[in-house]
């Protein structure tokens, strides 16, 4: 008897436990699918998991809140916490002696997974009663994947006080046969194109009859009116003196075709040619005269502008606004056509008071050329220039002046100061003689000169040009002297348009 108890004790044993570890291995199964569930709608609404590696920080991440002031746009729990606060992973080196599963987090494909590989590991997810009050903070979360209600109130229905006449306690059902969107409370009516539905009945004789209401048709789109020549920016001889307009094959006797001239009142177009100025705006529709079977057509907009003829002028350089280190050391000379700036101290202090002069300072010397009737977007000479790379001491040479240039044009018949920015570099000698030179910075290629005509805006802009490749080097905005020498250089222009 003492023997039997003995195996029925061992069985019960044996089956209970079995039967314990089938029971953890459900709970952690089941476990598992509920956090893969949050998992996703936390990261629908919003959050991040990215860069988490243990699955604790996963849990603590998703027991936050969204700030309160989100609250009622939020479409999920009002708070945004998925999980409860006191939701804990026991965490274990291996698996258990029957080598039962345990949840491991999957960075890559951001879900818990099951598995019996070794290491740590989440033997069993439970609730701990201690951090029952505790606070893991809020988030602000980025735009969810479903919406809710993008106004400032949060609610669905509105306010009776907004909308009077609406029936909140008896809403009429929504139905569409094919809805493409979500419901959109923000939404407004779209205004009918067409004159109200008629309603009405009927009895038919013989041998039927029947009531209803007629269908609203659908209204035909009048073709949109064609304009000829089309609008654009012509060349100064190129422009149009004239266009003339057509229906684009609209039916005959539905509709007026009318046009309007920059902005004016419409009026009905004769067939006569109408004259085109620089800068005119024309719009033509087709107006329908019947509206129960046609609609008004798009309307059809041109603008001509026309080019100036070309630019005829000539500038006046002068030096100023000159800056460099604390030892700065300049020589303006302003006269006459030609003007001169020089910079640098070229006396070497070899001591007990006497000096070694290389005599040579850095130096730009601007002359303006002439030019007349200059196409626009037409590169001319603007002047030439002449730069010299001295021999400066004790940082006294100058790094940025200013060339401002007085434009005298008359064609068109405008005064106009523009101001060229350059900077200057000076590099250190070495026996590379290309690394040796010293840069000469076009600052602002697009100057500050405007001026508007017939509706065209134009703007100078300049660009070195090397006229001895011994000398100097251009590359991009940059002028490159090479050392000791005298670079002659053209600074060119263009008078660019905004059309």
């Amino acid at each position: 008897m003492i023997s039997l108890i003995g195996i029925l004790v061992g069985v019960s044993a044996s089956l209970l436990t079995g039967d314990s570890n089938s029971t953890r291995v459900a709970k952690l199964q089941s476990d598992v699918s509920t956090l893969n569930h949050m998992v996703s709608l936390y990261l629908a609404d919003g959050g991040s998991l990215a860069g988490l590696t243990t699955p604790q920080a996963v849990l603590d991440k998703m027991k936050r809140t969204r700030p309160q002031s989100e609250w009622q746009q939020h479409s999920g729990d009002v708070t945004g916490r998925l999980l409860d606060v006191r939701l804990r992973a026991r965490m274990t080196s291996k698996p258990d002696d029957s080598n039962n599963p345990r949840a491991a987090w999957d960075r890559t494909k951001q879900r818990f997974v099951l598995n019996t590989a070794t290491g740590n590991a989440v033997s069993e997810f439970y609730l701990d009663d201690s951090l029952v009050s505790a606070d893991f903070g809020t988030e602000s979360r980025t735009k969810s994947a479903y919406a809710f209600n993008s106004s400032s109130s949060g609610w669905v229905w509105g306010t009776s006080v907004a909308s009077p006449a609406a029936n909140y306690l008896d809403p009429q059902p929504f139905s569409s046969p094919n809805p493409t969107t979500a419901f959109d409370p923000d939404e407004t009516t779209t205004a009918s194109s067409g004159p109200p539905a008629d309603s009405g009945g009927g009895s038919g004789g013989g041998d039927g009859s029947g009531s209803g209401s007629p269908s609203q048709p659908t209204l035909a789109l009048l073709p949109m009116p064609l304009i000829s020549p089309l609008g654009g920016t012509f060349a100064f001889n190129s422009f149009p003196t004239s266009l003339t307009l057509s229906t684009g094959g609209a039916p005959d006797n539905v509709s007026n075709l009318v046009y309007s001239i920059n902005g004016g009142s419409w009026q009905p177009y004769s067939g006569t040619s109408i004259p085109v100025t620089p800068a005119m705006v024309i719009q033509a529709r087709n107006e329908t005269t019947r509206p129960a079977e046609y609609a008004t057509s798009s309307t059809n907009t041109q603008t001509y502008y026309r080019l100036t003829s070309g630019f005829s002028g000539a500038g006046q350089g002068t030096w100023g606004n000159a800056i460099g280190g604390a030892n700065l050391v300049t020589s303006i000379q302003n006269s006459g056509t030609t003007s001169v700036f020089k910079s640098g101290n070229t006396k070497l202090d070899l001591g007990n008071g006497e000096y070694l002069d290389a005599g040579v300072e850095n130096s730009l010397t601007f002359t303006p050329a002439t030019f007349g009737s200059i196409a626009p977007n037409t590169w001319f000479d603007f002047g030439a220039m002449q730069i010299l790379n001295g021999t400066t001491f004790y940082n006294s040479e100058a790094s940025g002046v200013t060339l401002s240039v007085n434009l005298n044009l008359t064609q068109p018949s405008v005064n106009v100061t523009t101001h060229v920015d350059l900077g200057l570099v000076s590099t250190t000698n070495t026996s590379d003689r290309l690394a040796s030179a010293d840069i000469v910075q076009l600052l602002n290629p697009t100057t500050d000169f405007t001026v508007n005509i017939d509706g065209v805006q134009y703007r100078l802009e300049l660009q070195w040009v090397s006229l001895d490749p011994s000398s100097s080097v251009v590359q991009g905005n940059n002028l490159l002297v090479f050392e000791g020498a005298t670079a002659a250089v053209e600074l060119r222009a263009r008078f660019t348009s905004n059309y």
